[in-house]
């Protein structure tokens, strides 16, 4: 269904200027994925352009290798969200994404994967204090640290990467956490995940 916006000028143009500053990946990331024009630099139309701006509050972008992919090709940076602040669902899979930065202003996400991508640390996550469901696994993330104040969370995964303690948790974390899979982590030790378990009451799954 075609959607009609009304277009103030200085709005579209702000939005058109939105578009010509993303990066060449980014267009065609949003054409293939989100305007289903497949992977081209074409420009949206001024409706497609202003509906996506004002209306989107989730985004899958999933590479290739994905279960269900919608992209032939990977990304390797979150510089295309940039004032998409709206967000609250945003799942970017199976790409190369070596930092998550670039979310330090996306407070409003509620449920976040990245799993399956390059990731070495969850810096920029620190604020985001409305996350709800958090998916890395299969990353190479060395520290929780930065889900220290992420207190709503319920759903955690973070299987597959470096981590070697789960310091980062604290006891409000356990009047939330309902689902956390942490095994395998090859350098996390029984004893870590036992003492964790005592302290804590939240039980480390597998998978």
């Amino acid at each position: 269904m075609h959607i009609h916006v009304k277009k103030d000028p200085q709005e579209l143009l702000r939005a058109k200027q939105w578009w010509g500053k993303l990066e060449v990946q980014w267009k065609m990331a949003l054409n293939e994925a989100v305007f289903k024009k497949g992977p081209t630099l074409e420009p949206p139309t001024d409706d497609e352009l202003m509906v996506f701006l004002i209306m989107v509050d989730t985004l899958r972008f999933a590479g290739p290798g994905a279960h269900s992919p919608n992209m032939s090709f990977q990304l390797t940076n979150l510089s295309g969200l940039t004032g998409l602040l709206r967000l609250k669902f945003l799942s970017i899979t199976n790409m190369k994404l070596t930092s998550l930065k670039e979310l330090a202003r996306h407070t409003n996400l509620q449920n976040l994967f990245v799993n399956d991508n390059q990731l070495t640390s969850l810096d920029g996550i620190q604020e985001l204090v409305n996350l709800k469901d958090l998916y890395f696994q299969n990353n190479e993330i060395e520290d929780l640290s930065p889900i220290k104040k992420l207190t709503q969370l319920k759903t955690v995964y973070a299987t597959g990467n470096k981590l070697k303690t789960l310091n980062g948790f604290t006891e409000e974390h356990a009047d939330t956490i309902r689902k956390f899979h942490v095994i395998p982590n090859e350098d996390l030790r029984d004893k870590e995940i036992i003492k964790f378990q005592n302290t804590y009451g939240i039980i480390c799954h597998k998978g």
